[in-house]
């Protein structure tokens, strides 16, 4: 038997389906706004070590990010919008900074991403970033490997290769030729290292010995003591993870290696002068440069010290102000592009001569910030010129 259909009942349902439809469809996509780019907030990345001995750097530069942002969002945000910071947690490790990436990525929806702090950190990150089209902007890492590493990858922290050349060049003109090597099985510490090494061969000198020490031990007196019997003119030390240099310099002197040392900017973080200047006193490294004493630099390092009571004593300085300089040089290039990264990629290849706290950046053809390594030399538990 046939069945009639009552049609007035099945156009009011239609209505009624389509109205609920359209309700889902608004609030799936107020709730999509509010997970990536909002009417309210503008999200940005950040990746760096917040544990382990590493998060000695990646806690005050966090301290950092927050001060720049808080001044931003003060003066009206970007555009009207908020800036908002996701912090995540690299741990120094390629591994660990690569699944942060990939969660900043696909679960926040972020575009733009400050990091990594270390090498290790920004290498393992790349990778994702470009395939991506992410921004990943580093104020921190100096491998010489990172010049490579990406076209969506920018720095505005100078390549280690100038600072491994640099102390290389240092020792030779010293008449130390004969130089035994103790580095960290680090990105950062084996990338300088190398170039170190090249720089003094190609110079009329030679690599007695080269030893490594990973960053989660606590004893070196097996490579030192081998270094010992090498009998070099003076020993390279580079570290990464400020614990574990100052024991590294700590067990040296102990096993009576008492030749030149020669080594990275570490030598001068205030921890480093504190707690072990007699162990680092003589010690001749490279640095990038930077005057606190300018007028940008100094504003930042009195806000800092008014903010949160004194500057961090496991960084130089420079680390400060690259960190700072990093955040307003991304909130400029959003407020060009929005969150068009192509477009974010060409404003940040065109950075020529811009003034901050650091001093003057240049962004060069490979996305590397252009400004030198200085040579300076701990005396009397100080930093002065070499």
């Amino acid at each position: 038997m046939e069945r009639k259909i009552n049609t007035s009942r099945v156009v009011g349902t239609l209505v009624i389906l389509i109205a609920i439809v359209a309700i889902i469809v608004g609030c799936t996509a107020q709730s999509g706004n509010n997970n990536s780019d909002s009417n309210e907030e503008i999200k940005l990345g950040w990746l760096g070590p917040l544990s382990g001995d590493a998060a000695a750097y990646g806690e005050p530069l966090q301290q950092v990010v927050n001060l720049a942002v808080e001044e931003i969002n003060n003066n009206g945000g970007i555009k009207g919008k908020k800036l908002k910071v996701i912090f995540e947690d690299g741990k120094c490790e390629g591994k660990e900074a690569l699944s942060a990436t990939q969660k900043l990525i696909n679960i926040d929806g972020v575009k733009i991403i400050l990091g990594g702090t270390c090498s290790g950190e920004t290498l393992g990150a790349a990778p994702a970033a470009e395939q991506n089209k992410v921004i990943l902007f580093s104020a921190g890492s100096g491998s010489p490997d990172i010049t490579k590493s990406g076209d969506y990858v920018f720095r505005n922290f100078p390549s280690d290769a100038t600072s491994g050349s640099k102390v290389a060049k240092a020792a030779i003109d010293n008449k130390h030729k004969k130089i035994a090597i103790l580095a960290e099985q680090t990105e950062y510490a084996q990338a300088v290292k190398n170039v170190f090494k090249t720089t003094l061969t190609n110079s009329g000198g030679s690599v007695v010995i080269d030893e490594s020490y990973a960053s989660d031990g606590n004893d070196y007196r097996t490579q030192i003591t081998k270094i010992k019997a090498a009998n070099p003119d003076a020993i390279y030390v580079v570290a990464q993870t400020p614990a574990k240099y100052g024991l590294a310099l700590k067990q040296i002197r102990e096993l009576g290696v008492n030749q030149q040392i020669y080594t990275n900017e570490f030598a001068a973080a205030g921890d480093i002068l504190k707690d072990y200047s007699k162990e680092v006193e003589g010690a001749i490294y490279a640095v990038p440069y930077f005057n606190e004493n300018e007028q940008k630099s100094k504003e930042l390092l009195d806000k800092l010290k008014a903010k949160y009571g004194k500057l961090s004593g496991a960084l130089p300085p420079v680390y400060l102000a690259t960190q700072y300089d990093a955040v307003y040089l991304l909130s400029e290039s959003i407020e060009k592009c929005d969150l068009n990264t192509d477009c974010i990629k060409t404003e940040l290849y065109k950075v020529k001569n811009r003034e901050g706290a650091t001093g003057t950046l240049t962004i060069d053809q490979n996305g590397d910030a252009v400004f030198e390594y200085v040579l300076k030399k701990i005396v009397n538990g100080k930093e002065s010129e070499a």
